[in-house]
């Protein structure tokens, strides 16, 4: 009974944060349903980096077999843990509460690597992307998005109207584009509904070369 009644709460929480951003015009459904036809395939062993309340996750689980998601915000995890147990997608779901500077996995264990809306709320933005490429394996899936210009000032009025200031990625997500601007990378970017994407396969591991005697 404490669940269902922790987890009613949670919904009617978020529909209400929904409804303040569709105010503003910020629609979080129609964003979430852009990120997601841009992101797929979302191929084998999927880690995301920043959980928040757990839509993006929840609309991931409908397509990716396996999904650890990390966070360094455990009440945040919480209450995701709640949103996709309310859509029913967490059987597939592994929580983990760490600092995404640090990533707590060996190289190249990881198929696709993904991350909405949190970049911005980074100290070190770069640092946490150098991790994601250290976890991703050969021919791997990148998927990194954040708001748009246009998404950034709409949340900047959000803000100011509640009383406080909203944090900003300086120059979207054309630093990590330029980061992947090596042999054998591929890259697509993306700007719609409020948001940029960034979509990167990795270039595939070196074949070896056959001895002939």
């Amino acid at each position: 009974m404490q669940r269902l009644i922790l987890k009613s709460k949670n919904h009617r929480a978020m529909k209400q944060r929904e409804a303040l951003f569709r105010r503003f015009g910020y629609d979080s459904a129609a964003s979430l349903k852009f990120v997601i036809a841009k992101a797929l395939p979302l191929p084998g062993h999927v880690l995301e980096i920043g959980t928040g309340k757990g839509r993006f996750l929840a609309a991931m689980a409908k397509h990716a077999d396996r999904i650890t998601t990390l966070d360094v915000d455990a009440k945040q995890q919480r209450a995701a843990k709640l949103h996709v147990h309310q859509t029913r997608a967490g059987r597939r779901i592994r929580f983990v509460a760490h600092d995404a500077e640090h990533l707590p996995w060996p190289d190249a264990g990881f198929d696709t690597l993904a991350s909405m809306n949190t970049f911005h709320h980074l100290e070190r933005p770069m640092r946490v992307f150098e991790e994601m490429l250290r976890v991703l394996k050969p021919g791997g899936k990148l998927v990194l998005c954040d708001f748009s210009p246009r998404g950034f000032q709409i949340f900047d009025r959000i803000h100011r109207f509640e009383g406080g200031t909203h944090p900003r990625l300086k120059h979207g997500l054309a630093g990590f584009g330029r980061t992947l601007r090596r042999p054998g990378w591929k890259t697509r970017r993306f700007k719609g509904c409020n948001q940029e994407i960034l979509v990167a396969t990795a270039p595939p591991a070196p074949t070896k070369k056959k001895n002939h005697t």
